[in-house]
């Protein structure tokens, strides 16, 4: 055992950024030619009947959080308590799909083709700076916030369960509240181009919906 943390002294020669990694990124898009119109309107649950309303596009993003972290403690002595601390946090934040789908309907090179691929893309890139944004704060609270113990920065609990439990809760507390907004956002920004007075434009731009 360490001596060095029988009163839950820090050891200096530990810093944060060896402990706690963020991994995750936005991918770029797959794109697929393989389904109609209908198809496509049937998988997002949209169905607009108007002619120059349908939606030939679809781009499905999935993304999640997932977190792995181990702990260490160390018992004060005659039962005074435990020191605890995280050796490693491994947080994923990240998409694990970016598919766009284009209808069968409009070969590559058409201007309907053009339209589509073109407001599909802005899809992606909303998705994509969004996901930057959040990806940056999340990585800067997991790194300045001095609540997650470390080795150099241990906690002093009555047990290894209430460690862990604090742990946990403090982990959660700083990357769910982030990835809720960041859920929240995503939704809201691509819905600004989803409205049917922007399809109506960009549909005006070809002829033979």
């Amino acid at each position: 055992m360490d001596l060095a943390f029988a009163s839950c002294q820090g050891d200096p020669r530990f810093d944060r950024q060896s402990v706690i990694h963020l991994t995750g990124d936005a991918l770029p898009p797959t794109y697929f030619h393989n389904l109609s119109t209908a198809q496509i309107e049937s998988m997002r649950h949209i169905h607009y009947h108007s002619g120059l309303q349908h939606n030939p596009g679809l781009t499905l993003a999935e993304h999640e959080l997932k977190t792995n972290y181990q702990i260490s403690g160390l018992t004060h002595g005659r039962g005074a308590g435990v020191c605890v601390w995280v050796e490693s946090l491994q947080v994923f934040f990240g998409f694990g799909k970016m598919d766009v789908y284009l209808s069968s309907q409009y070969a590559e090179g058409t201007c309907q083709y053009g339209v589509i691929l073109g407001h599909e893309n802005q899809h992606v890139a909303i998705n994509t700076r969004v996901y930057r944004k959040y990806r940056a704060l999340m990585e800067r609270a997991l790194l300045r916030d001095r609540r997650i113990p470390t080795k150099g920065n241990p906690l002093s609990v009555q047990s290894m369960a209430q460690g862990k439990a604090m742990i946990a809760r403090l982990i959660n507390g700083l990357t769910n509240p982030l990835y809720e907004r960041f859920k929240r956002e995503v939704v809201s920004e691509n819905a600004k181009i989803d409205t049917i007075a922007n399809y109506k434009r960009t549909q005006a731009l070809c002829k033979e919906w």
